[in-house]
């Protein structure tokens, strides 16, 4: 008695049943109540090949969420699965990553972008990362447009002739006084008003006293 082993909870039938259903070892060891190795040991044993854990989604459900332009983390999110999943299976399905997501067409990123939008901005009207955008557009072959301005130089030049300081002017224009600053200096015009450093009154009594310490 003591060199038979412990007696087996499931029977080769059962277990090559659960096998045939596409499970895999630690479903079909959930289903049999036993631990996931003695399972894998007893499927080694009837020489079945190993399922790995089945996938929540078709090639079918991928493709048309891929369509739509979807990353691979959005797509995981969507279909319940990791980003690792997803892209493994992608990529055996030969499709191209969509990096951050491709929320916009390219008509719609070069229509903004010729309204003089930069990056930042076309992303904002896009709901898409300013990164994006940036890949989007150096792909299309589109120039880089900085920061817009949201006042011209014109106005900046009422403003001072009419003796305002950078900050006033900063505050008429809606803009932090460094942007007037460096503007005011690149078109050559000087600054109206500078704030004297601030110096504390004299106080005479306070001279006497150190004097006389000595």
């Amino acid at each position: 008695m003591a060199g038979r082993g412990r007696k087996r909870l499931f029977t080769d039938q059962q277990l090559i049943k659960l096998h045939e259903q596409g499970l895999s070892d630690r479903e079909i060891a959930e289903k049999l109540g036993v631990h996931q190795d003695t399972g894998a040991h007893h499927r080694r044993r009837l020489r079945l090949e190993a399922h790995g854990c089945r996938r929540l989604f078709t090639d079918e459900q991928l493709i048309k969420l891929h369509e739509q332009g979807l990353s691979d983390r959005e797509i995981g999110e969507k279909l319940g699965a990791t980003n690792s999943t997803v892209t493994i299976h992608r990529r055996r399905l030969g499709l191209k990553s969509h990096y951050g997501g491709r929320r916009f067409t390219d008509q719609q990123l070069i229509e903004l972008h010729e309204q003089g939008l930069n990056d930042t901005e076309i992303g904002e009207k896009l709901g898409a990362n300013h990164s994006t955008v940036s890949v989007r557009r150096w792909r299309l072959g589109l120039q880089y447009q900085g920061r817009r301005r949201i006042f011209t130089d014109q106005q900046l030049i009422e403003l001072h002739e009419q003796g305002l300081k950078d900050r006033e002017i900063a505050e008429k224009l809606g803009v932090h006084p460094s942007t007037v600053f460096s503007h005011r200096r690149r078109i050559g015009l000087k600054a109206i008003g500078r704030t004297k450093r601030y110096c504390a009154p004299r106080n005479p009594w306070s001279e006497f006293l150190a004097f006389n310490a000595w």
